[in-house]
């Protein structure tokens, strides 16, 4: 397959210049894409790239070179907006982005028969691009839950979140006050979480669109800089869960968040909530000072978990870093080897804290075939973490068998 220009005058979105360089996000769009979404995506743009004709013998490969060849000849503006949207379809590619999708697409029939993760997230973005912006929204609700920019609140059981036009009118002029915003938008629906120990949750989400204050850019404008005066819309997301009360709320600063959660009790809950946050998990790596055995339940399918890597910190005098990994060809210990190199000035048993450690979990072959999956588990201090993709296995280990095996402490 080949993407071709049909006429020699290029659309005035694409340049005659040189080829600009194409993202990785954008290549593995293509990669994934057939013909037909290809130009279906490129239509809803506006832009004529050509006509997908069929190449018989050609590879996966050429056929994908040729396409970005020719994505590449866009003008910068337009290869940006391109760029960022591939972004956002990779980013839904994943299990939290797939369920966030399920949970507000209408037409069910033609989401689920799309050939791939990337394709049901295009196809989505040009048939119900209002779906579409939600799901990006629960998606990010969900990634940065008891994160540093999540607090969540205790609030009343079993309420009935108000449609009155009026009680949303008092909430939105509390969000006006509070961020002395002259314009706000807000968007409330229902929709469904997975819970990580299995189940589900319905929940209320309330979305903010907020004017910031005034701002400038530099641009060009025929050749020449000229400043462009703008408002800038942030936004933050709130979830409410009537059957435990628990309200949510991400947003940067975290005074506005208890405001927040407060207006929204307040004005459609009508209720009164008290300033009680739920506790936020914090990481204690502490337990991996020594070797020890990771408990596992065998029905979670759970193989093996090594310690395959730490970086040290001083307790006293010092903000320097050391980092020791494991050489898991000769299949000894982390421990064994710092033991054998440092004897009685082994720096895990005296003087020094671990800062940061990395776990591999490694789970038997689904159904007994193949190759088990294995998880690198990233754990800073406080509570840094890299399972933020949410896949079912990384759910396990994350709820269940962090809290298990000593890692976790509340604050």
């Amino acid at each position: 397959m080949n993407l071709h220009a049909v006429v020699p005058d290029l659309s005035p979105a694409v340049s005659a210049g040189s080829t600009l360089p194409v993202s990785p996000a954008i290549a593995k769009v293509v990669r994934h894409l057939s013909d037909s979404m290809l130009v279906a995506y490129f239509d809803g743009l506006g832009v004529q790239l050509g006509t997908l004709v069929s190449a018989s013998g050609g590879s996966a490969r050429a056929r994908t070179q040729k396409i970005l060849a020719e994505i590449g000849h866009l003008d910068d503006t337009l290869l940006g907006q391109v760029g960022t949207d591939a972004e956002r379809f990779v980013e839904m590619a994943d299990d939290l982005g797939q369920e966030a999708m399920q949970a507000v697409v209408i037409d069910r029939k033609g989401f689920v028969e799309q050939e791939s993760a990337i394709a049901r997230g295009i196809w989505l973005h040009l048939h119900e691009p209002d779906s579409f912006r939600r799901a990006m929204e629960i998606r990010h609700a969900d990634r940065y839950r008891l994160g540093r920019i999540w607090d969540g609140f205790v609030g009343p059981k079993k309420m009935t979140v108000s449609a009155d036009p009026e009680h949303r009118r008092e909430f939105v002029e509390r969000v006006k006050t509070w961020f002395r915003s002259s314009h706000v938008k807000v968007e409330i629906y229902e929709r469904i979480r997975h819970k990580d120990k299995g189940g589900k949750s319905r929940l209320v989400q309330v979305v903010v669109y907020r004017e910031g204050l005034p701002d400038s850019i530099l641009e060009f404008e025929n050749g020449d800089l000229a400043r462009r005066h703008l408002r800038p819309v942030h936004e933050f997301s709130l979830t409410y869960e009537a059957d435990t009360g628990i309200i949510e709320v991400i947003a940067q600063d975290r005074a506005s968040r208890e405001e927040m959660a407060r207006a929204f009790a307040n004005t459609l809950l009508r209720q009164e909530i008290v300033s009680t946050r739920i506790p936020l998990r914090e990481f204690d790596l502490r337990p991996l000072m020594t070797l020890r055995a990771f408990a596992t339940d065998p029905e979670d399918g759970i193989k093996g978990v090594e310690v395959i890597s730490l970086t040290l910190k001083p307790l006293l005098d010092g903000a320097e870093l050391m980092t020791f990994e494991a050489d898991r060809q000769t299949g000894r210990s982390l421990y064994e080897r710092l033991f054998e190199w440092f004897q009685e000035h082994n720096p895990l048993t005296s003087g020094f804290r671990i800062q940061k450690a990395v776990l591999s979990v490694q789970f038997h072959p689904d159904e007994g075939f193949g190759r088990g999956k294995t998880i690198p588990v990233r754990l800073s201090l406080p509570n840094g973490c890299n399972l933020k993709s949410k896949t079912e296995k990384e759910r396990l280990v994350c709820e269940k068998y962090l809290a298990l095996w000593g890692l976790v402490r509340e604050v």
